[in-house]
């Protein structure tokens, strides 16, 4: 596992993005505010449905993992132990709160990825719902439009003109890993595009199109991987759990 602890810059993120869609869920503008007890069932409710998609990976018994390294290390001071004691402690208290359903967003409780996992999914979220967001987000760009690229692969809307139906794209030429039985999602790009402009990239190629619209597509996580191998069938079929 990852070492724990993440920014406290990535802390306010998380915050931020969940202040406003309980906003929008109550019908105050983007910005606000939000009423504490609406916020707080919205973090609720936000932290289950994103155990459903993530694996945290939580100890199989945290108590008992707690117990046995209190009982291997009963004869050491907690001066000799104190910062492993604290880590095995909060190891143990994340998991016990993944088995009922939610999670701690303490800045010494979650790796840098989770909580970077934590950000996309939140986007992803907004992008699905139409959630305003009202901060500063050009450092955002990049994570936003990677959000907007997945949503759109995700639920077939074609990510040029939002036309439903749309099928997966290779903005990678997919010779350059043998074919599409070498493709594990991983190394290529993708999109999600109708018809009409999945006819348009290849009768202008790649490049014309990139500098007509503007994309590139993205790269996938092993979670987006799977959930859309789901959605595009015969895609990605070299893909295998690590």
């Amino acid at each position: 596992m990852d070492k724990l602890g993440y920014s406290r810059e990535t802390q306010k993120l998380i915050y931020a993005i969940m202040n406003d869609i309980s906003n929008y869920f109550t019908g105050q503008d983007a910005g606000k505010k939000a009423y504490s007890l609406d916020l707080e069932e919205t973090k609720k409710q936000l932290k289950q449905r994103f155990l459903e998609v993530y694996d945290m990976q939580p100890l199989k018994s945290p108590i008992t993992f707690f117990s046995k390294y209190l009982e291997k290390n009963k004869d050491r001071t907690i001066g000799e132990i104190e910062k492993e004691l604290k880590e095995t402690f909060i190891k143990s208290l994340q998991s016990t709160l993944i088995e009922n359903k939610t999670f701690s967003l303490a800045l010494n409780t979650l790796t840098q990825n989770q909580a970077n996992d934590l950000v996309k999914w939140l986007l992803e979220t907004c992008i699905y719902y139409d959630v305003p967001l009202k901060m500063d987000i050009e450092n955002l760009a990049d994570q936003y439009d990677k959000a907007y690229h997945y949503v759109c692969l995700k639920n077939k809307f074609c990510c040029i003109c939002g036309k439903s139906d749309g099928v997966l794209h290779h903005y990678d030429n997919v010779a350059r890993i043998g074919g599409y039985k070498f493709d594990d999602g991983r190394v290529l790009r993708v999109m999600c595009l109708c018809g009409e402009h999945h006819n348009e990239v290849h009768a202008i190629g790649t490049k014309d199109f990139t500098n007509k619209y503007h994309v590139v597509g993205i790269h996938l996580d092993d979670r987006q991987i799977r959930e859309l191998k789901k959605i595009h069938k015969g895609h990605f079929q070299a893909f295998k759990e690590e």
